[in-house]
């Protein structure tokens, strides 16, 4: 049973939600209740903040303002909450957390035919979002027709794929244990320790899963080191000034280990610029500069 699913997932001969459902079975002869947990949050999905949510279910993702200009003229750009709002207020702005079911991730995959795609946020939230912008808003006279958050069809791949993995991993170390577990496994003290440590240690790494906290469980290093100068130039073309394009410098010279703080320093830098860039009239250039910080911090 666990060697024909592994080659069934592995070779993508169903769909992961169909093996997680089969799993089932497997959790079923082995009654191990954090595994079958697992696989009913990954079927059913995981509540807001959940505290078993995988971190690479929560994606930094960025939220923008589409601003209607006199003349019918349409503009984005993005949503840099202040640094004096609340943590958690700033947390929700700047991710998303997929908690959809692996079927409706898969179906999302399906739907989205380019490199991302977009959520339209409820008319609520436009007017909380819009606040700090409202001065260059008025002085535009513009309005606000809509809040929509960027989702990347990568992070709902990365959810896939990483998915897949714990539990082709989890089955094989499974079936190199127990090679007969559907006819001779028996539920004794020893086996019971041999499957929690399976189970813990490929889907939860060394965390124990009644402690883990959103987020907390792994640490995102940041990748890239340093500017190229074709990046620079690039920056250049799109308004951004020697100052600014230093202090952006600055910020990606520190080296920090910890991408949330990374982002977080990035998308203040980049909210200073699309002020600077759109008060010079210089609007059509936001968006390119704005995708290119979202690829600077993937």
């Amino acid at each position: 049973m666990i060697k024909e699913l592994i080659t069934d997932i592995t070779y993508d001969k169903i769909k992961l939600s169909q093996g997680l459902t089969r799993a089932k079975l497997i959790a079923n002869e082995i009654k191990n209740d954090i595994f079958s947990k697992w696989l009913n949050k990954e079927l059913e999905g995981y509540e807001y903040q959940d505290e078993y949510l995988p971190s690479y279910r929560k994606i930094w993702s960025l939220i923008e303002l589409v601003m209607e200009i006199p003349g019918g003229r349409f503009h984005t750009f993005p949503v840099v909450v202040p640094e004096d709002m609340d943590d958690k207020f700033k947390e929700s702005v700047n991710n998303h957390f997929i908690i959809e079911p692996i079927s409706i991730v898969e179906a999302q995959i399906e739907s989205i035919d380019t490199s991302k795609g977009y959520i339209t946020l409820p008319p609520q939230m436009i007017e909380i979002l819009a606040k700090p912008f409202k001065p260059q808003i008025t002085l535009y006279r513009g309005v606000i027709r809509k809040a929509q958050r960027e989702i990347g069809k990568v992070h709902y791949q990365s959810v896939i794929e990483l998915t897949k993995q714990k539990l082709i991993d989890t089955l094989m170390q499974l079936n190199n244990e127990f090679p007969n577990l559907q006819n001779k496994y028996e539920m004794t003290e020893e086996n019971k320790n041999k499957v929690q440590h399976i189970i813990t240690n490929n889907i939860y790494g060394n965390s124990n899963p009644l402690n883990i906290a959103t987020g907390n469980n792994n640490v995102q290093a940041v990748n890239i080191t340093s500017l190229k100068s074709e990046d620079v130039e690039k920056l250049k073309s799109y308004g951004v000034t020697e100052a600014e394009i230093e202090e952006l410098k600055t910020i990606i010279d520190t080296k920090t280990r910890d991408k949330p703080k990374f982002v977080e320093k990035t998308m203040k830098w980049l909210g200073g610029v699309t002020a600077s860039v759109a008060g010079r009239g210089l609007y059509e250039n936001i968006p390119a500069i704005t995708d290119f910080i979202h690829k600077l911090t993937l």
